[in-house]
């Protein structure tokens, strides 16, 4: 039985222009925009909270190191509430289903 996971719909503080999003794999329609975006040219193609360069994975080593998400808001102006909850959210349901 396959399983879904629901990714929690999020805006970037700021709207994205067309021309920001040359090169992207997260494009408007996808599940993941607004949320995340991903390009070779920007970070490495790390994983960024759309509309930012920050990583995503900046979020995961602060929380990692006992900061909340509203010490990570503190310091990555950018980066939505909405965005931190939904990049969470979707973790924590791909966790639950490696290990359920």
């Amino acid at each position: 039985m396959e399983q879904v996971i629901n990714i929690p719909i999020a805006e970037p503080s700021r709207p994205i222009s067309a021309e920001a999003l040359e090169g992207d794999l997260i494009q408007v329609g996808h599940a993941l925009f607004g949320i995340i975006w991903i390009n070779a040219e920007r970070m490495g193609g790390a994983p960024c909270f759309a509309g930012t360069r920050v990583p995503i994975q900046t979020l995961f080593d602060h929380m990692r190191s006992g900061e909340s998400l509203d010490d990570f808001l503190d310091g990555f102006e950018g980066v939505t509430r909405e965005q931190g909850h939904a990049v969470i959210e979707m973790f924590a349901a791909c966790n639950d289903l490696q290990t359920g």
